[in-house]
């Protein structure tokens, strides 16, 4: 089970608008831990192996190593009721082989790391969509805007609103109100990056904070979010159709913090909910006009 590999990380650039739209199509089943969730248990794996980096990547989310020049490597894979939910793996910049005591080791601390993961998803995601909790997407979105303060890096947030849903669950009764929200989720995810959040912040309110992206990006992906919605057929419901609205806010120097930058977005909802639905509104600030789409 030895390994050795080198792995170059030193040099990170930014990603274009045209490869980070690219990115959007990769299936997103559930909503996934930030990385820091596990910082108590990477630390310590750190010190007992003795390694500067250790990396947790669940469903294709990118490894979250440190930036640097890695020339061995030790990797388990994360098992959940007999499916490999990711991997877990150790660094080093030194080339050095791992013994079968140290892959024993590892295995231990792979078990510790599914435990924090069932545990995160009890406490973190909605039992009926899949999406965060709102109180866990607010911690996430909190945490981003603290991030990207200290990188100068992107972000935006979107918030979408289901046009009419009181409607549907007045005519066609609850269970179609539920049909709806989980096949709006699937829809959403599914347009979606693995780094990107998303989480149901009310009934039917959700939101979406993309990593990396303009606000002119998040507009794009909102657009293209908006049509599949649009298209979608809600299985046992094939006569309801659905549409949604779109408010959208970057974070910029000139938020002040995550609850600025929430209300921001909700403006641009509320705009787009008065101007007729089905489409998406951006602060004017942040972009050279207002953008409203469809």
């Amino acid at each position: 089970m030895n390994a050795r590999v080198l792995i170059d990380t030193s040099s990170q650039s930014a990603v274009a608008t045209a490869e980070a739209l690219a990115m959007f199509h990769t299936p997103v089943q559930t909503a996934l831990p930030a990385p820091a969730q596990f910082a108590a248990v990477t630390d310590l794996i750190k010190s007992v192996f003795h390694v500067p980096a250790v990396t947790v990547a669940l469903h294709g989310q990118p490894a979250n190593a440190e930036p640097g020049v890695y020339r061995s490597f030790l990797e388990i894979p994360l098992v959940e009721d007999k499916s490999v939910i990711g991997s877990l793996r150790i660094l080093d910049t030194v080339e050095r082989e791992f013994s079968d005591r140290d892959c024993q080791l590892l295995e231990g601390f792979a078990k510790l790391v599914v435990d924090q993961v069932g545990l995160w998803s009890e406490a973190s995601c909605d039992m009926l969509t899949g999406a965060m909790t709102r109180r866990a997407f607010s911690d996430a979105l909190r945490k981003a805007f603290a991030a990207r303060a200290r990188t100068r890096g992107k972000a935006s947030l979107v918030l979408l609103d289901l046009d009419h849903f009181k409607r549907i669950n007045d005519t066609q009764g609850h269970s179609a109100g539920d049909a709806v929200l989980k096949t709006v989720a699937r829809t959403v995810m599914r347009e979606l990056r693995i780094e990107d959040c998303f989480g149901r912040i009310g009934g039917e309110e959700f939101a979406i904070l993309i990593a990396n992206a303009d606000a002119e990006t998040a507009a794009d992906v909102a657009e293209r979010v908006r049509a599949a919605i649009e298209r979608t057929t809600i299985p046992g419901h094939e006569s309801i159709r659905v549409t949604a609205s779109f408010g959208i806010a970057e974070a910029t120097d000139g938020v002040l913090d995550a609850e600025d930058l929430t209300s921001r977005a909700d403006a641009q909802l509320y705009s787009a909910k008065a101007s007729g639905r089905n489409r998406v509104h951006v602060a004017e600030d942040a972009l050279p006009r207002a953008v409203a789409l469809n």
